[in-house]
């Protein structure tokens, strides 16, 4: 009983560092989309004002 116990801590220790790991993971992914989204509407910008004889 008390090795079940043991062995579920365990796992459970290692799953919230896999999820935290995760989450970290997700945020980096997120500020990249974010920086990409701002790189487009830059270029999108440039295109239409040069479209437009500016």
């Amino acid at each position: 009983m008390r090795e079940d116990m043991i062995r579920i801590l365990d796992q459970r220790d290692y799953l919230v560092k896999e999820n935290e790991r995760l989450q970290e993971e997700l945020e980096q992914e997120r500020m990249k989309v974010l920086q990409m989204k701002k790189e487009q509407e830059e270029q999108l910008e440039k295109q239409t004002l040069s479209t437009m004889g500016a």
